[in-house]
């Protein structure tokens, strides 16, 4: 599914782009013995009650669970255990596995070493990539540099929507590719800021990355909520 990015370039020209996710096609497929292509089902488990946690509050801990299913097998329940899946919604328990209608959120930010740094209430952040302020160009970094210190945690790939937009994503894509760089982007006004995709989501810092051929080119914005770093 499409979305659109409102995107400015180095010369201060900005335009709506579409952008798109491009997953790979697996190379490797499952067969039966007849060559017939598999399919993936969710199916259930079991229920809570079957779970260790439900089962050390009902029958007990350690020797008493494995006795239990030794001779009973609480763990699974022949009523529901095996059936498939059309569809979940998340569920938020208490300690007792009860199910809780409120809940306060925190989030947690932990130091290279992986110690909790902070805890603190989650931002609710709002989109910023289709505002009215365009999304803004900014540093250019080596690619072999950046390759060596960020995470990328999702690509996605822009395109033209009509003449003006390929001229305008060309002439940027080239400029990368002739320079081997990648190019920071950043919201707000000052252009600065992460990027938000959707109201409450995760942050990330974004790098444009272009290649040309000829007369086609490639767009790539790829982005990052994680740095490499020594301890």
């Amino acid at each position: 599914m499409s979305r659109y990015i409102h995107i400015a370039d180095a010369k201060g020209r900005d335009a709506e782009i579409i952008f798109n996710s491009r997953p790979k096609k697996p190379t490797v497929k499952l067969v039966t013995e007849k060559g017939e292509e598999v399919q993936s089902l969710r199916v259930l488990k079991g229920a809570i009650n079957n779970s260790f946690e439900g089962m050390s509050k009902s029958i007990g801990e350690g020797e008493a669970i494995a006795q239990a299913m030794i001779t009973s097998d609480p763990e699974i329940d022949l009523n529901i255990t095996g059936r498939f899946i059309n569809g979940s919604s998340r569920v938020y328990i208490d300690k007792d596995l009860k199910p809780v209608s409120r809940i306060t959120k925190k989030e947690i930010v932990h130091n290279p070493d992986g110690s909790v740094k902070e805890e603190r209430v989650p931002k609710e952040l709002l989109a910023n990539i289709l505002s009215e302020i365009a999304v803004k160009p900014g540093k250019l970094f080596p690619k072999k540099d950046m390759y060596n210190k960020l995470v990328f945690a999702k690509k996605y790939q822009l395109h033209h929507i009509n003449g003006l937009t390929f001229d305008f994503l060309f002439e940027m894509a080239k400029e990368l590719h002739d320079k081997e760089s990648l190019m920071m982007l950043g919201g707000g006004a000052k252009g600065n800021e992460p990027l938000v995709f959707q109201d409450g989501g995760k942050t990330y810092r974004a790098f444009l990355e272009g290649r040309v051929k000829d007369n086609t080119y490639v767009l790539l914005l790829h982005l990052s909520n994680l740095e490499l770093k020594g301890i």
